[in-house]
């Protein structure tokens, strides 16, 4: 009986893990972890395009297109604005901390502050969508940060940002007055507004 019980016993761990892996946490699959910037040229290659002139000018237009910028182009932009938003959107995250770019506009209309988001990773099926935000949805220049890696690539671009390093990777909504950091969070709600 026992010879049963430790034979299962690595078939339990392996479901059990399975079904974690899978949960809204790691957003339903390992997307996240890399840019996939390259699968997404190759599905769609006019979706992405490189800024021509300033980021600050980008309104959102009749089709969809994701602007991959760097954060020193849009710390120009920040800098203009009394109070902004810089959301860190994660395309397939379901998850209550995780806010659609339709429903955070009408946020930051009703609270007049200027929204920017900032895709985590490039996902086509779900920036095809074309929401009706005032911007466009910006993407991370990958090329210009040197790598494909989620992590490091939003690091460096949140330095270039805000001029300074952040160390708590989870936070997605970044608050700023004048161009001034003022406070981060991992939810909307928990941000100093």
């Amino acid at each position: 009986m026992n010879i049963i019980k430790f034979r299962l016993l690595p078939l339990l761990i392996s479901h059990i893990v399975i079904i974690t892996l899978s949960t809204c946490s790691i957003n339903g699959s390992f997307q996240g972890l890399y840019s996939y910037y390259d699968k997404t040229v190759k599905i769609s290659p006019t979706l992405i395009k490189k800024p021509q002139g300033s980021v600050c000018a980008l309104l959102q237009s009749d089709s969809a297109i994701i602007y991959s910028i760097n954060g020193k182009e849009l710390k120009p932009c920040i800098e203009q604005f009394e109070k902004s938003i810089v959301y860190i959107w994660r395309p397939k995250c379901h998850s209550s901390i995780c806010i659609s770019p339709i429903n955070m506009q009408e946020y930051c209309n009703k609270n007049r502050i200027e929204l920017f988001i900032i895709a985590e990773y490039y996902d086509y099926s779900n920036m095809i969508l074309n929401p009706p935000i005032k911007r466009p949805i910006f993407g991370i220049d990958c090329d210009y940060y040197s790598t494909n890696l989620t992590k490091k690539y939003i690091s460096k671009f949140l330095i270039d940002l805000t001029g300074e390093e952040i160390t708590e990777e989870s936070n997605y909504f970044y608050l700023f007055g004048n161009g001034c950091l003022i406070d981060k969070s991992k939810s909307l709600e928990d941000l100093n507004i």
